[in-house]
This record gives structure tokens, C-alpha cells and sequence, in this order.
């Protein structure tokens, strides 16, 4: 793009419009400016994407014209949704026509289907074939509206997200798993990842997770935040907590039956002597008295 040229601050206007007042024009460069300053305040670390202010500014900047879309573009692509295996495939073939582009992906989406709608995820296999050692500033991976079966993504192709060696950051949101296994897999797959955060995560399998199946880097996890799994998952999550040194622990605070026997309870035993931090969410609508709320922290702290 030529820097001298001006663009319109609007698409729908026309130049040369005999209707009304000329609409005054900005220097692409004061335009590129503005974008990249809106898109420098990006919090990459929201959860929910869409909610962010200034993606959704970012989004609306590309709807302006097509100048306006070049300019978003590099920016947009921080963070990539991948739907199914043809998403792959065209991002495939977008970071062979534009190298540049795989320095800017920082985050990959991989869900299953539409929001509160859980599918299989055939294509998370083929994101790590094909995508290994092409993103090499990825630093967080999530999978969400998902149903992960049983041989629907290969083991060996879990490993190859060892190849993602800056990945730090694993959000898993609305999954079922056929089995914990799966979970301790992609752990045990990411030798940099600190954080792990779960919600609504179910599970097929119902016996306990043997103690010899733990990640092999589970040692390494910093945070962990888990919100309503299943028995399965628990059960994982609290042989993680024993062997590793978590120092932010974010669980639900169950606080309306015996604590002691509560999931939470657990989670809270088994980091009790490396955890700085310790989030209880509690239910706004849990009829819990304050004196409970005391009892219960100054418990587990």
C-alpha cells in the first residue's frame, strides 16, 4: 500500500458525491497509527475473546473498508479459530504464502462446534501434523465445545504438540473426554506449559486414575483453575497438585455440604503446601452464612 495514499474514514462513502458535505479524509499512516495502538491494548489473556473491548474495536475497524481490513489483518490473526480440518488446511496454506504470519499467532482455538454444542474434534490432530514447528510464537492452546472420543485423534499426534514449545497455557472449556488419559497426554505433551484451566469438563471413563499415570511434567504446572469436572478429571487434577508446586489455585467453594469430603477439599489438601493464591468461587445464590465463609478459609488456608 502506497503510504502517500489517503483512505476514507468511512466504505460507504463515494469520492466525488454531490450529496452533502465532503467527509474529510485521514493519512494512512495516522489511520495505521490508530489501529495499531487499539490492537497494542489487546488483553490476550481474556477467556471469553469476545468480550475483550478492544478485539471487538479491532473487529469493527476491518468492517470499515478494505484499506481499513489490510490494516487489522496481522492483528486479527493473533488469535486463530480452527472449526473443522478445511480451517486447517487454509491455514496451512496461508502461513506458506505469508511467512510473516507465523510470528504473529499467539493463541489457536480448536472447538467442535457451535457454542454449547460439544462434536467431535477430528481436526485436532491434523492442527498438530500439519501446523508443528509453523507457529512459533503459539502460546496458548484451547479446546472448547468439544466431544474428544476414543481414537478420534491419534497419541502420536498429541506428542507432536511437543513441537509448540512456547505453548504455556491450555484452556479446555465444554469437553468430554472419553477418558482422563487424554488429558494427561496433552500435559504430558507441552514440556512449557504452566497454566491449566478447565470448565465443564466431563469424562466417560468412572474408575480412579492410576497414580503411576501422571504427566510426566506435571511437576512444572504454576496455576491451575477447575470448575465443575468430572469425578475422573478430579481425580487427576488432585494427583497433580500432590506432585507438582502449584502457587495459584482457583477451585469451586462448595460450601453449602461438608467441605471435608468436597472436591475442593481435595484440591485444597494437595496444594496446601505450595499454593500462594486460593480462589473459592462460590455461588452468589448459596444460601452461606458469613461465619461459614470465615471457618471455611481460615480452614484451608
Amino acid at each position: 500500500m502506497d503510504r502517500a495514499e489517503s483512505i476514507t474514514t468511512a466504505a460507504s462513502t463515494s469520492e466525488g458525491s454531490s450529496h452533502g458535505p465532503a467527509i474529510s479524509r485521514l493519512p494512512v499512516e495516522v489511520c495505521e497509527r490508530v489501529i495499531d495502538y487499539v490492537a497494542a491494548g489487546w488483553d490476550m489473556s481474556y477467556v471469553d475473546a469476545k468480550g475483550e473491548p478492544h478485539l471487538t474495536t479491532l473487529t469493527s475497524c476491518a468492517l470499515v473498508c478494505q484499506d481499513w481490513y489490510y490494516l487489522t489483518w496481522y492483528h486479527l490473526r493473533q488469535r486463530i479459530h480452527l472449526r473443522d480440518r478445511t480451517d486447517v488446511l487454509s491455514l496451512s496454506k496461508t502461513l506458506r504464502a505469508k511467512p510473516r504470519l507465523r510470528e504473529v499467532i499467539q493463541q489457536v482455538v480448536i472447538s467442535g462446534g457451535s457454542p454449547g454444542e460439544r462434536q467431535p474434534i477430528l481436526h485436532l490432530g491434523t492442527f498438530a501434523a500439519m501446523l508443528a514447528g509453523k507457529t512459533p510464537r503459539l502460546s496458548r492452546i484451547t479446546i472448547e465445545d468439544a466431544e474428544w472420543t476414543m481414537g478420534s485423534v491419534r497419541m502420536e499426534d498429541i506428542g507432536v504438540l511437543g513441537v509448540f514449545s512456547y505453548v504455556g497455557t491450555v484452556y479446555l472449556c465444554n469437553v468430554t473426554l472419553s477418558s482422563a488419559a487424554q488429558l494427561r497426554h496433552l500435559v504430558s505433551a507441552l514440556p512449557r506449559l504452566r497454566k491449566l484451566w478447565c470448565f465443564n469438563v466431563d469424562c466417560l471413563q468412572k474408575q480412579h486414575v492410576s497414580p503411576a499415570s501422571l504427566p510426566l511434567n506435571c511437576a512444572n504446572l504454576k496455576v491451575l483453575e477447575v470448575r465443575w469436572f468430572a469425578p475422573a478429571v478430579e481425580d487427576l487434577f488432585v494427583q497433580i497438585s500432590w506432585a507438582s508446586r502449584l502457587r495459584v489455585l482457583a477451585v469451586d467453594g462448595e460450601l453449602d455440604t461438608s467441605l471435608a469430603a468436597s472436591r475442593s477439599q481435595a484440591l485444597l489438601d494437595a496444594s496446601s503446601t505450595s499454593a500462594e493464591v486460593v480462589r473459592l468461587h462460590i455461588n452468589p445464590s448459596s444460601p452461606v452464612r458469613d461465619d461459614a465463609i470465615d471457618a471455611t478459609v481460615g480452614r484451608s488456608s
